[in-house]
């Protein structure tokens, strides 16, 4: 899987069997750069036989790529942000139903990038406003003292060394020898929605997910 900027493109999942190791390539080496210019699926049986893709260097040298499909990841504004490309290195076709659960596979993609995108903004806000919070109520704070506050929010090993000025506002307790948030803490976390969930929350792919086994093993 592969995201483009006018410069690159970066590898976010790939299986090239050892033969490309780069994380990232120079956008004009790509084969996925001619694939932007659609939302449909752009699929190659023999790229050697293609006018323009013919001469890539990913054809001509090694990998010695031979059949190519490429299946757009497509925003909801109707951005195509990248591809979800397969390879192989003998001629290949695909019948319609193969198409689809391809098409299928890479909505599914684009919905998790999505979400995850939604999320860090989601979190990001909620910073922003737990540091304007505490530069109006305790400018003084440290960086590493919030940052302490987070992980007593999260459920995660703290300092207790930097919970000491928090602890004498009221907003931790040190008592004992796991500290925890007071109930003024608590009303910070739940005003700033940081329950623990929040940082440990995972995107469940559905149970009816086409799995990547079955997908190749389709196109055998």
């Amino acid at each position: 899987t592969g995201l483009l900027d006018e410069d690159r493109q970066f590898f976010l999942a790939k299986d090239f069997g050892g033969l490309i190791e780069a994380d990232e390539v120079p956008r004009h080496l790509t084969l996925c750069q001619y694939a932007l210019g659609t939302t449909q699926p752009l699929i190659v049986p023999d790229l050697r036989d293609h006018p323009k893709l013919k001469n890539n260097p990913l054809v001509t040298a090694s990998p010695n790529w031979v059949f190519w499909g490429a299946y757009p990841l497509v925003s909801n504004d109707g951005l195509v942000l990248g591809t979800l490309c397969t390879v192989d290195y003998k001629p290949r076709s695909m019948d319609p139903a193969q198409v689809q659960r391809m098409q299928s596979l890479a909505s599914n993609l684009m919905l998790l990038i999505t979400l995850q995108m939604e999320e860090r903004d989601a979190i990001t806000e909620r910073m922003a406003k737990l540091a304007s919070y505490f530069h109006h109520t305790h400018p003084d704070l440290k960086p590493g003292e919030i940052e302490s506050f987070l992980d007593l929010c999260a459920g995660k090993p703290v300092d207790t060394n930097r919970l000491q000025r928090l602890a004498n506002w009221g907003i931790v307790t040190l008592d004992g020898n796991t500290p925890d948030l007071s109930a003024k803490g608590r009303e910070i976390q739940a005003e700033h929605g940081l329950h623990a969930s929040t940082f440990r929350r995972h995107v469940i792919a559905p149970k009816k997910a086409i799995e990547i086994e079955d997908l190749f093993a389709m196109m055998e």
